[in-house]
């Protein structure tokens, strides 16, 4: 790391107009506060670097126009800034600043924006008097109170973001309007019926106010003046649209997106139908009963449409939908009830993607639908009735779910341009054909999903699943050896599930060439072989489970240098390790030391897609289970080091001498160490006979706030018997925490759906 040497700065201060240090990590300490008091500065700009920023309490550069500091730490902005009369940028997004909104100097300021920070409190009403402020942006912080009306009334004022916080009350009326383009006021607690002065802003292009409590009947003729309104979001809300009769009087010539879902609709809305220039339309998630296809005669431009979970919805026959609408490029029927296929469907030539999951579908897909949907990228049909796929009649299919329904027979590879698909949860026999190594031939990450069938045989040995980023295949009946699923280091696997299958035999010395591995599930086989420490040197490896399988022999660290660098999940239970417990091991587990917290991406983020299935192997953040082994002597103190470790099992081991004390081990219960008959010291009952230190005594809050856990533990019981790894019950995550994982999980879905539409 380089460290900013204050003199390197002050030697030129005489000449700097614009200073910009962007984009460097390399970059820390302190920065020198007498920068912002050099006497021609205009333009400072700092981002994305770990430098501490104090800025002046008195005496500022006089000339200073420019502000922006962004990803750093950043913490507080004195009053003085106040102060900066010339200031028209004050850009201080994702920093560390806290309490109520700065003050902000009046004057020539134009732009203003605290996004991403932890600012709380209401609006200070000098924010009134910015009379020259055009963009102000508070996304993400942790305001409250009820947003003023005079923030509409503000005479430059074009660009307005308050969402993402905790604002409340309904809006005042207001009648003088600000020249406002654009107004994000999403996910909020804003209530009351939608604001009739909204309806003055007649430059508005952008409104969203989905995910509040705004209440009352909705009419589209209120909002009649805003005839340069492009997008209108107003999900999540429990506004009722009127059943009143289209009015041609009235009209939104340049509206294209209108999203409407979790609206709590009944009817479907008449004042949709006049929306000529409609692009995107979304009622998913309310009550609509009926649907017309000539709902949509005036609609013909309209390419997206989604009309998911509801769940009382009946696809009237009058009309056929494909005719009024021929752009349709996205339809979203999931969770709607169906339990056939719509006979539009067959002739809808333009749909790109299509959504059908979570139905009650019955019967087959045949060889004589050739022409269903013959130009479809995207399908899923997951969660229905299916029994047969005969044919998969979309020769350009490049998403394609048929998980969760009830298929049987063998397995049908889906065409060459797949790169994902799931046929996961079915009733599926036979062998993996060879035709499956033409799979994931493509240009993005691929993923593939057996899981839960009843497919047996060997897997086939062939380069092609090099090309797999993510590849399930537990919970089948397959046996012989693992394939080398990475014959050089060419290649893509990112996660390797092959959990709960006969697979036997030495594991692959290949796997050591799986350079972007990331998760390697193993457990419930046959595999007899000794610890696989040459993984240690893969670099992104977190997640490595081989309970249950007949690996022997002692948990080594061959040459003492830092192995599994990145590892936070542990499961070598259910074998037959011996030997003492490896003090350099423990020593080399940075991942769970919290050593390599210094990367902020996520585990997946290279490839995000059928993650869910991940819930139930991964038994929770920061875990080490080494039970029901033959593991001798005591335990490491180096344990104690492993500052994030939640889950602790050494049950039923011949486990010897004092249990090691500490904040993180006095969390662990007595289970942690049955069947160790030689363990004494807390918690366990047996006394060493000498003196012990007491354990530290500290509240659940306390244990809460120093590792960032906003879950519960489920606590089913140690000890062989147990699943420890695969209990769906063993964890509840209550709040999106620990980030790493539910963040893989949440966004699972759309990352590669993003990447198909991007090479599509």
């Amino acid at each position: 790391m380089s460290q900013v040497v204050p003199t390197s700065f002050l030697n030129i201060s005489s000449y700097i107009q614009t200073l910009v240090l962007e984009n460097n990590y390399e970059l820390h300490g302190k920065f020198p506060e007498d920068v912002f008091r050099f006497p021609y500065l205009q333009k400072f700009r700092v981002s994305s670097n770990y430098l501490e920023l104090k800025f002046p309490k008195t005496n500022w550069s006089a000339p200073l126009k420019s502000l922006q500091v962004t990803l750093s730490y950043l913490q507080e902005l004195p009053d003085s800034i106040g102060d900066l009369t010339s200031l028209e940028i004050l850009d201080l997004p994702v920093n560390h600043l806290g309490g109520p909104i700065p003050v902000v100097p009046i004057g020539q300021v134009q732009f203003v924006d605290f996004s991403g920070n932890k600012l709380a409190g209401s609006f200070p009403s000098q924010v009134s008097e910015l009379s020259q402020l055009s963009i102000l942006d508070l996304d993400r912080n942790f305001l409250s109170g009820r947003v003023p009306s005079w923030l509409f009334s503000l005479p430059s004022l074009v660009l307005l973001r308050l969402s993402n916080n905790k604002l409340t009350g309904p809006i005042d009326q207001f009648d003088k309007v600000a020249p406002l383009e654009e107004a994000y006021l999403q996910n909020n607690e804003i209530e009351g019926p939608l604001p009739g002065s909204i309806a003055l802003l007649v430059n508005l292009i952008y409104l969203d106010l989905s995910s509040n409590k705004l209440s009352g009947n909705f009419e589209l003729d209120k909002l009649s003046k805003l005839k340069k309104l492009e997008s209108l979001t107003l999900s999540n809300n429990a506004l009722l649209s009127s059943t009143s009769e289209s009015k041609a009087s009235y009209s939104l010539p340049n509206l294209l997106s209108l999203n409407l879902s979790s609206c709590d609709i009944i009817d479907f809305p008449d004042f949709v139908r006049n929306l000529e220039g409609l692009r995107e339309l979304d009622l998913s998630n309310n009550r609509i009963h009926v649907i017309e296809a000539n709902m949509f005669v005036k609609l013909k431009e309209l390419p997206r449409l989604d009309l998911s979970h509801n769940s009382l919805l009946s696809l009237s026959n009058n009309g056929n939908l494909s005719l009024f609408l021929p752009n349709l490029d996205y339809l979203s029927l999931s969770s709607c009830n169906l339990t056939e296929f719509a006979n539009f469907l067959t002739i809808q030539e333009s749909l790109r993607e299509l959504y059908l999951s979570n139905n009650s579908i019955q019967g087959q897909i045949t060889k004589q639908e050739r022409t269903w949907g013959s130009n479809l990228g995207t399908l899923d049909l997951s969660n229905n009735l299916l029994t047969v796929v005969e044919s998969y009649p979309w020769r350009n299919i490049n998403v394609l779910r048929l998980d969760s329904n009830l298929l049987e027979g063998p397995l049908l590879v889906p065409p060459p341009s797949t790169s994902i698909f799931s046929i996961s949860n079915n009733k599926l026999t036979g062998e993996v054909p060879y035709s499956i190594c033409e799979f994931g031939d493509s240009e993005i990450d691929a993923t593939l999903d057996l899981s839960y069938n009843n497919l047996s045989g060997v897997i086939p040995k062939c380069p092609g699943l090099a090309n797999i980023a993510y590849l399930d295949l537990h919970a089948n009946n397959f046996h012989g050896n693992i394939p080398d699923f990475c014959v050089n280091e060419n290649n893509m696997l990112s996660t390797l599930n092959l959990n709960d299958n006969d697979f036997d035999g030495p594991l692959p010395t290949s796997l050591a060439n799986c350079l972007l591995l990331e998760v390697l599930i193993l457990g419930n086989n046959k595999i007899n072989d000794t610890f696989p420490y040459s993984l240690g040197n893969l670099p992104s490896l977190q997640v490595l489970v081989l309970r249950s399988n007949n690996f022997h022999g002692q948990v080594i660290n061959p040459d003492n240098q830092s192995y599994f660098s990145s590892l936070r999940i542990l499961d070598l239970s259910h074998n037959n390790f011996s030997g003492y417990l490896p003090t350099t091991f423990f020593k080399s587990l940075e991942g769970m030391m919290g050593l390599a917290d210094v990367d902020m991406a996520y585990m997946g983020d290279r490839f995000q897609y059928y993650t869910d299935s991940m819930v139930l192997t991964m038994k929770a953040l920061e875990s080490l289970d080494l039970s029901c082994n033959k593991l001798v002597g005591e335990i490491p103190s180096e344990l104690a080091g492993l500052n994030f470790l939640e889950v602790l099992n050494l049950s039923e081991n011949q486990l010897v001498g004092l249990i090691p004390q500490g904040k993180q081990f006095n969390t662990f219960l007595n289970d942690s160490y049955a069947g160790n008959i030689g363990l004494c010291g807390f918690p366990v009952s047996k006394s060493c006979g000498r003196s012990e230190p007491p354990p530290a005594i500290f509240d659940e809050e306390e244990v809460d706030s120093a590792f960032g856990l906003d879950w519960k533990f489920v606590m089913m019981g140690y000890g062989c018997g147990m699943a420890f790894g695969f209990s769906a019950g063993y964890i509840m995550m209550t709040i999106g925490k620990p980030k790493w994982l539910v963040g893989m999980i949440q966004r699972a879905g759309n990352r590669v759906l993003r990447r198909f539409k991007k090479y599509r």
